[in-house]
């Protein structure tokens, strides 16, 4: 399995770290870090597993992956249907202008060839930034797995759209046990306050992380309803976000954590009531923090985009993007603070489905894609495939603006036609249909 691996602080390092002993049950897997791609491609496994996602730290992993996929198969990982930043950092940051149009043509064909020269000659358009569903640039590294395996229906969807005759399982993000700690004990280890409710916002804080629209929500909230604030990632001393809470009131409402440990993680989600965990724009990730925290049994505030999108409302409740995003955060969190016994209900929902994502049910899954491409038994799901592509051809599930301004593409609707048919069109001659 090619992947980093802790100490390297990455999303990916974790999961694969939290797998490897529930999959080493069902096969003989050596771990090998992105650097050593070529060697986990060179000792001649009967299969390589590749998790890859939308950093540049995979590159050499991808790089491997097209030199010698033709002579091992290669089961990827996709952890984010974007992939753009990964080639982006990798290649345009270091003058390698030649090989990211390269990359943009394998994905893209002339279209990302056209655009990807346009943006070398010219001023560097941050594509990835700015719609980064118009050019994933995943295409290439789907193109050269024998089997791709994705987190998410959408991303799924998204895959199949582009790449009708690629087999692509879904199997859901694991999530693991963890450690509690009681929480009057936890609170008082981070200072919080004891007789109040208090949410928590947990992960690395960045601009899509909407920490702003939270603290503007979390200030329409009336001060005697008001739940408590912790935000858990690294904030500068010196970070808006700070001076934001200052102006609007909320010294006394808000805590900036910094950078969490793995067990401070777990405190602070023992401290807690419910989490709150928003995301936009999206590129097909699916959150290990979210993940974790369900799994935990905190009831969650998440965004209504993505695989966000496909969390149980048992336990999510889900933001609208757009001008009416910052009421709806004040009116969830006043509601989720008012109500014990709604935040008990999601509570045992959250739990429930994370005992259902155990990384042993996982690994189960992971086995038999593993076994199936190992033996040659990677084909398309050859009406899931036929439905899609059709679809595609017409448009179905293509980027567009929607009411709430979300331009993703709702991959999603692909998937769910295709599948639908299967139980109505019969199957292609001489075709084996799969899940």
């Amino acid at each position: 399995m090619v992947s980093p691996w802790p100490p390297v602080r990455s999303g990916i390092a974790d999961y694969s770290s939290e797998l490897l002993p529930a999959l080493a049950e069902h096969v003989d897997v050596t771990p090998y870090q992105p650097s050593d791609a070529d060697r986990a491609f060179s000792d001649r496994p009967a299969v390589v597993l590749l998790q890859v996602g939308n950093d540049p730290l995979h590159l050499p992993s991808v790089e491997a992956l097209a030199r010698h996929a033709k002579e091992v198969p290669a089961v990827v990982v996709l952890h984010d249907y974007a992939l753009h930043h990964l080639f982006a950092a990798a290649y345009l940051d270091h003058g390698k202008d030649a090989e990211y149009v390269r990359e943009m043509e394998r994905a893209h064909g002339a279209r990302g060839r056209n655009f990807a020269a346009r943006s070398v000659a010219g001023p560097r358009i941050p594509i990835w930034d700015l719609d980064p569903w118009a050019f994933p640039m995943s295409g290439g590294v789907v193109a050269d797995a024998t089997a791709v395996i994705t987190h998410s229906r959408l991303v799924r969807g998204a895959v199949l759209r582009d790449r009708p005759g690629a087999r692509v399982v879904e199997i859901p993000h694991h999530v693991v046990a963890a450690p509690r700690t009681p929480r009057p004990e936890a609170r008082a280890r981070l200072r919080l306050p004891s007789d109040r409710v208090v949410a928590v916002s947990l992960g690395v804080v960045t601009p899509a992380k909407r920490i702003g629209k939270l603290l503007e929500g979390l200030a329409l909230v009336p001060g005697d309803r008001r739940p408590f604030l912790f935000v858990g990632g690294a904030v500068a001393v010196d970070d808006p976000l700070k001076s934001l809470a200052v102006s609007l009131g909320l010294e006394d409402d808000v805590a900036f954590g910094g950078y969490l440990s793995d067990e401070d993680f777990w405190c602070s989600a023992s401290a807690a009531d419910f989490a709150v965990n928003l995301r936009y724009p999206t590129v097909g990730e699916t959150s290990g923090a979210v993940c974790r925290l369900a799994g935990f049994g905190l009831p969650l505030v998440v965004n209504d985009v993505g695989w966000f999108r496909e969390l149980p409302d048992a336990f999510a409740s889900k933001i609208p993007v757009g001008r009416d995003e910052v009421p709806a955060i004040a009116r969830t969190l006043d509601l989720l603070a008012g109500d014990e016994e709604a935040r008990r209900r999601r509570s045992e929902a959250a739990a429930a489905w994370g005992r259902a994502r155990s990384p042993e049910a996982v690994a189960k899954q992971y086995a038999d894609v593993l076994h199936e491409a190992a033996e040659g038994r990677s084909g398309a799901a050859c009406l899931v495939s036929s439905v899609a592509s059709a679809l595609a051809a017409v448009g179905a599930g293509m980027p567009g603006e929607s009411p709430s301004g979300d331009r993703n593409p709702d991959a999603s609707l692909v998937l769910s036609v295709a599948l639908a048919a299967r139980g109505v069109l019969p199957a292609r001659e001489g075709g084996r249909e799969r899940p």
